[in-house]
């Protein structure tokens, strides 16, 4: 409703009724001015700071779409290149193909983790084209190093043990039994730095050589802190940023050997195996000690976690279990009377792992079953009457594509089917690349282009064989080296979510 105010009217309504007299405020207008002024239009005489704040918003929210509506157009302008040079009868196939919508899929996934990838293929194609061009197999290493196709890092006076890649592929970690851990630089291929002096090169009030061997390594995805664990039952946390003298802290706690470490997947959660039978968890945003898992009934010999907070370990018993840590509980998986014990597991995806035994068999598991999958016999061939141990296993995260190490001169590559459906699963040798000693620790690099080994001339946990002609060396090899970018058009890799496959099963025995 509007009114009409003059200078003077309050004071003349305010004498009446013997009232007080009340002051008036002059506001400049003039006598003669009569405009009629709103109650909205009063309002808004003088400015407020919610207008300005509004503007501000609006300002933040223009930006926010035209940043938005850019990065789209780029991702348009890319697909227009890659899609030019298709037929058009691509372009009909394709038609109402929401090729942005598929991007950001991917991007989201990668963000997740749960990004998977069809890449066993590619690197069978890249190594099968080189290894026709060679001659006999004798020969096959020794061109392989010529060639550049792998590179035998020296730094180490005594058998490397362990090997772990930062999530980026750049930096590469190895522990010796000689005391030393070494970080690499992998695209310059030279030492970057070492972390730990040789035995040789401490002083004699430090531990003794055979209890300072370096078992096990791991870094955490965001390339921050790298785990140590030795014979001496401690694991060390250092801070691969801070260069020399980095040493963030010592747990203790195991009452034998440190065999396996392994962080969680985007995590700083970290999990340690030992001979003492018992797996500890650690918490390194916090540096500190979790809990203890019981129930393997001899020694761990390796442990893996993935996204999931359900690592998965093997150990003397003969047995692999997955830990449900929420729950308190764990699943056991048996592979009956015949099968001997496991010095290696590798998490494929949260539901999926492998294990590789010292009798030379790899088995492909699943959580919802209680037997394997699939079993090869005698993966790395036979040593006199007897198979060959698989001592490491690695793999791609979400990737179809493994590799497994032995002493019969050779890195295994297995493409691992793990669909929804029986005719879908399963498990099949695709190439090898020759290497020779005992491969006691692989790390798979991003998009597999590459793989780091420690390999020498004994195995991780003791000297009851020998490989003499080997060397104690990292090596450095090339699984890929064809000229694709990031796009997986091009890659022709599958992504899928792992959200809808995700089985929480209570299926096998619970302890």
């Amino acid at each position: 409703m509007s009114r009409v105010r003059r200078k003077g009217e309050d004071s003349r309504g305010s004498s009446s009724g013997g009232a007080k007299k009340q002051k008036t405020i002059d506001l400049g207008w003039n006598r003669d001015d009569e405009d009629i002024v709103s109650s909205e239009d009063e309002e808004n005489l003088e400015p407020s700071l919610d207008d300005e704040e509004l503007e501000e918003e609006e300002t933040l929210e223009a930006k926010k779409i035209r940043l938005a509506r850019e990065y789209l157009r780029k991702l348009e302008t890319a697909d227009s290149d890659d899609s030019s040079s298709s037929s058009s009868e691509d372009d009909e196939s394709d038609a109402g193909y929401d090729r942005i919508g598929v991007k950001l899929q991917r991007e989201r996934l990668k963000r997740e983790g749960t990004l998977e990838r069809a890449v066993a293929d590619k690197v069978h194609s890249c190594v099968s084209s080189f290894r026709e061009s060679l001659g006999s197999v004798e020969s096959e290493e020794k061109s392989w190093i010529q060639e550049g196709k792998i590179n035998l890092l020296r730094g180490h006076d005594l058998t490397p043990t362990c090997v772990a890649l930062q999530s980026d592929g750049t930096t590469a970690i190895s522990g010796s039994k000689d005391h030393s851990v070494i970080l690499w630089d992998v695209e310059q291929q030279k030492k970057s730095l070492t972390l730990c002096k040789s035995w040789k090169k401490q002083p004699s009030s430090e531990l003794s050589r055979g209890e300072g061997e370096v078992l096990s390594v791991a870094c955490s995805d965001d390339r921050n802190y790298a785990a140590i664990g030795r014979r001496d039952a401690t694991v060390s946390i250092y801070d691969v940023r801070a260069g020399k003298n980095n040493l963030v802290k010592t747990f203790t706690g195991h009452k034998g050997p440190i065999t396996t470490l392994a962080f969680r997947t985007q995590s700083l959660q970290l999990f340690s195996g030992s001979e003492d039978r018992c797996i500890r968890h650690y918490n390194l945003s916090e540096l500190m000690y979790v809990e203890t898992l019981f129930g393997h009934q001899f020694g761990v010999t390796s442990v893996d976690c993935h996204r999931k907070e359900r690592p998965i370990s093997v150990g003397r018993d003969r047995t692999a279990r997955a830990w449900k840590l929420a729950e308190d509980t764990h699943l056991i998986f048996r592979g009956g009377a015949r099968v001997s014990p496991a010095d290696c597991v590798r998490v494929m995806k949260d539901d999926w792992f492998l294990t590789g035994h010292d009798d030379g068999s790899l088995s492909l598991w699943m959580t919802d079953k209680k037997k394997a999958v699939k079993t090869f016999d005698q993966a790395h061939g036979v040593d006199g009457s007897v198979g060959r141990g698989i001592y490491s296993l690695a793999s791609l995260r979400g990737s179809d594509l493994a590799v497994s190490g032995s002493y019969d001169g050779y890195l295994r590559l297995w493409k691992v089917a793990m669909g929804s459906t029986l005719d879908s699963r399963g498990m099949e040798e695709l190439n090898r690349i020759p290497l020779s000693g005992y491969v006691n620790g692989i790390a798979v690099g991003p998009k597999a282009r590459f793989c780091v080994a420690a390999c020498g001339q004994e195995p991780k946990l003791g000297r009851w064989h020998r490989v003499p002609k080997a060397k104690n060396r990292l090596a450095i090899v090339q699984m890929r080296w064809d000229n694709d970018d990031e796009s997986e058009e091009e890659e022709g890799d599958e992504m899928n979510a792992n959200s809808g496959s995700e089985l929480e099963s209570d299926s096998g025995s619970e302890e």
